[in-house]
């Protein structure tokens, strides 16, 4: 080896040397040359190095014994495939009575400043990415190691600080678990980062840090200096370029405490970052009053933001009739226009009137066959006018429907019925389901048709306390549950004529519309197709299945019914689109079932048309929110609670997440349904009580979101289809985004395979646009742009349409399993 030494340390050397060789020369032992010491003497000395070198090795070695997960801050913006650098720095000043409480608060539970401010920030940081392990890069003067102080340079190095804290972890707990951190850091501060990261072997990416991407620092430094008759104030200058995502550079003076972030702006906005240091302060002054509080429930949302977040991001307070059933609606506009066409099937028009009068009958014959007492009627009839009445029927005979799909598997249909105590079913004998059990009235709609056009056409009398109220059950709808059986969700007639009221007004609707119904009646937002029309003396068009599952179909017969508004699902209008639909100025679309692109929903805006993307879950009566969007490159969202409605995010201990931050959608008011039908387990587990005291009840949605600085609501994916591959949590949506932004992609899925056991792989499915080259090698180019390696499929399957459920929604399970793979997966491209 050859080493280049300074004269002062060669002397040091010299000197030990010396010592050692004397001491070598002890009584009866014999004299050593001056080599042979001098080797003896390197190798204990090398000895001695390795070993402290293998002990604070070891120690770091042990704090990431458990592999420590990215931490994902909330960010404006997606991260980049490769680091820019790019970077802003934003400060802000805690004044010196709050400096000096937190001082004090540290005093009182034996900690110095810097540990409390650190414990401040790693509980901050922990809150905003929603995780309680997290590591902060905390950079110390690698001078403090030599003995002599001569050394002048800057001799960094960063103590990977690894934080943590559970459940129950009071703050008090929280801040002196870092100050023996903070201790033992220091005392094995011999190894740097670099070593750290390499002997942990730790996966390398270019747009991010290995380990961690946060910094905190705490420095002593007067703000004002003082020369011979000048006053000199020290401010900092912005940083264009940064490292690392965050660093927090506290910096401690008489008047308090000013903190300079350096951030990077390819993922914050400076109002982003604004944010957090109020944030911060809040936690601050938290922290001063009460130590004794979780981690978890310490506050750090400002008073006015979270008063802004939970009052007026939700002041939807609305009249409407809240005495009044469906049926009582539809009644009136019959009354009021009876000859006005209500519903157009295969071409035939078919007034207010008949309409009514078909239920009444039909309602006067189910009285008859089960009495007046209120009850769950099933109802399976393929899509027509029939269809329609047995519906209206239903209400109008006191009861509640149990909507059924006839292409609905037979076993799936008996145990709906089962589950939902039906005590009649309503069928025009196009499936046989028989037998139902005793009990079970089977009414053919077709075989009794003259039975039942014998009957009153007037509204049955009310068949016993509360069955024609408002509180009383609309629908019993079964959803697919998590554990493969499905579950009744049970909506009372007030949260439907909320609905209706609240879309009557926006998107809105007026009579003089029409309204194309394409929607499986299983599928709960047929209510407002079928419905909404009728409650405000509007026509609705009913599709048949033929034409609802084929997109030429559909396009034509949207043209002969010259509706001017259609709801379906992005799956369906994606399948117009490519039959050649263009909308056009004053057709509306509402879009919803499924997260909407803001590709697709640029298609659709093309010809003119206003588009809506409307949310909601079957717990909340169909829809609970709406956006209208507009060609732009901002993020689609689902905008705005409807009326009556309450949106809130919340994390996962249902505390309110702030503006920006993820968590999960929960929403309250009255379209919150009753709950699942005689299922108090999953009832008790999904509504819960308002925190916030606005609504009874609200209902845990399970889809990740965030509130934007404007106050609407954007959704991220769902809390049950992220997956993990590798040890990297994935969202599926964010990779399907990606694929869809190809411009010979027409449709795709992605899913996490494991057909070989233990071996995981993401797979893509593509639908290529007509004439379109198969785009996988683009594909993966393109991708590789926008998602970091472990997001990019291993394989792809390319269909001629991906599988559509009978809602109109991605039937992920009908995606095959991928064959071999294609030779352009496996060819070898070079480095560049």
């Amino acid at each position: 080896h050859h080493i280049v030494c300074d004269g002062w340390s060669l002397n040091v050397v010299i000197n030990e040397l010396g010592e050692f060789y004397a001491a070598s020369r002890g009584a009866g032992q014999p004299a050593l040359s001056p080599v042979l010491a001098f080797t003896a003497y390197a190798e204990g000395q090398a000895r001695r190095d390795a070993a402290e070198r293998e002990a604070v090795e070891a120690y770091w070695l042990g704090q990431f014994a458990s592999p420590v997960q990215p931490m994902e801050l909330p960010s404006d913006r997606a991260r980049l495939a490769q680091r820019t650098y790019a970077g802003g720095t934003r400060c802000h000043r805690i004044d010196k009575t709050l400096y000096r409480a937190v001082k004090s608060a540290g005093a009182r539970n034996g900690c110095t400043l810097f540990v409390v401010l650190l414990a401040a920030f790693e509980a901050l940081m922990g809150r905003l990415a929603g995780v309680e392990d997290l590591v902060v890069a905390v950079p110390t003067a690698g001078q403090s190691l030599v003995e002599d102080r001569r050394l002048v340079g800057h001799c960094v190095n960063f103590l990977p600080i690894r934080g943590g804290w559970s459940a129950d972890t009071s703050f008090a707990d929280h801040l002196r678990a870092v100050g023996k951190q903070v201790l033992d850091a220091y005392e094995h501060q011999e190894c740097t980062l670099g070593t750290i990261v390499r002997k942990l072997a730790l996966p390398r990416q270019p747009n991010r840090l290995p380990l961690t991407e946060i910094q905190f620092n705490l420095e002593r430094l007067a703000d004002k200096l003082h020369a011979a008759g000048l006053d000199i104030e020290v401010t900092p200058n912005p940083k264009g370029c940064v490292n690392f995502d965050m660093f927090w550079n506290v910096i401690e003076s008489d008047d308090g405490l000013r903190i300079d972030c350096d951030y990077n702006s390819d993922l914050f906005d400076p109002s982003t970052i604004d944010r957090w240091l109020r944030y911060y302060e809040t936690l601050l002054e938290a922290m001063t009053v009460d130590v004794s509080r979780p981690v978890i429930r310490m506050p750090y949302v400002p008073a006015d933001e979270q008063n802004w977040v939970i009052e007026a991001c939700n002041a939807t307070a609305a009249a409407y009739p809240r005495d009044m059933r469906v049926p009582d609606l539809i009644n009136a506009w019959a009354a009021r226009q009876p000859d006005a066409r209500a519903v157009m099937f295969r071409g035939e028009a078919f007034t207010y009137r008949e309409i009514n009068e078909r239920a009444n009958r039909l309602a006067q014959h189910v009285h008859a066959r089960i009495g007046a007492a209120p009850a769950r009627v099933g109802v399976l009839v393929e899509r027509s006018v029939d269809m329609l009445v047995a519906l209206l029927a239903v209400w109008k005979a006191g009861c509640a429907y149990v909507p059924l799909d006839p292409l609905h598997p037979a076993g799936r249909i008996r145990t709906s019925l089962a589950d939902a105590d039906v005590a009649a079913l309503l069928t025009d004998g196009s499936l046989n389901i028989a037998p139902l059990g005793a009990g079970v009235a089977i009414i053919d709609i077709v075989r009794e048709r003259d039975t039942i056009g014998s009957r009153p056409a007037v509204q049955p009398a009310p068949g016993g306390p509360g069955a024609l109220g408002a509180d009383a059950a609309a629908y019993v709808i079964f959803t697919s549950g998590s554990t493969g059986s499905p579950k009744g969700v049970e909506v009372s007639q007030r949260s439907l004529v909320n609905l209706l009221c609240a879309m009557a007004k926006t998107p809105g609707l007026r009579a003089s519309d029409t309204l194309l119904a394409v929607t499986t009646i299983a599928f709960d937002i047929a209510a407002l197709e079928l419905f909404l029309p009728l409650s405000v003396g509007a026509s609705v068009a009913i599709a048949e299945r033929e034409d609802a599952v084929d997109g030429f179909k559909l396009l034509a017969a949207l043209k002969a019914s010259a509706a001017s508004v259609m709801q379906a699902t992005p799956t369906t209008w994606r399948m117009l689109l490519e039959a050649g639909f263009r909308s056009w100025p004053g057709f509306r679309m509402l879009c919803g079932g499924e997260a909407l692109s803001r590709e697709l929903a640029d298609r659709l805006l093309e010809g003119g048309g206003s588009l809506w993307n409307m949310y909601g879950p079957t717990e909340t009566t169909v829809w609970s929110s709406c956006s209208e969007i507009i060609p732009s490159d901002a993020p689609v969202t689902i905008g705005w609670p409807i009326a009556n409605t309450q949106l809130h995010v919340l994390d996962r201990y249902g505390e309110l997440a702030p503006i920006g931050v993820t968590g999960e959608l929960h929403i309250g008011g009255d379209g919150v349904a009753n709950g699942y039908f005689r299922r108090d387990d999953l009832t008790a587990e999904k509504f819960i009580a308002d925190p916030f005291g606005v609504s009874p009840r609200l209902y845990r949605t399970g889809d990740v979101a965030r509130r934007l600085p404007g106050g609407e609501i954007q959704l991220l994916g769902r809390l049950d289809s992220q997956v993990k591959l590798r040890g990297f949590r994935i969202e599926l949506g964010e990779i399907e985004a990606a694929v869809m932004q190809h411009a010979g992609v027409a449709a795709a899925a992605v899913l996490l395979r494991e057909d070989v056991p233990g071996k995981p792989m993401l797979v893509g499915y593509v639908v290529e646009r007509p004439g379109a080259p198969r785009p996988e090698e683009a594909l993966r180019a393109s991708i590789a742009d926008q998602l970091p390696d472990y997001m990019i499929p291993s394989r792809w399957v390319h269909l001629a349409g991906l599988p559509i459920s009978a809602n109109g929604k991605l039937d992920r399970e009908g995606l095959p399993a991928p064959g071999e793979p294609t030779p352009s997966a496996d060819r070898f491209l070079p480095p560049e």
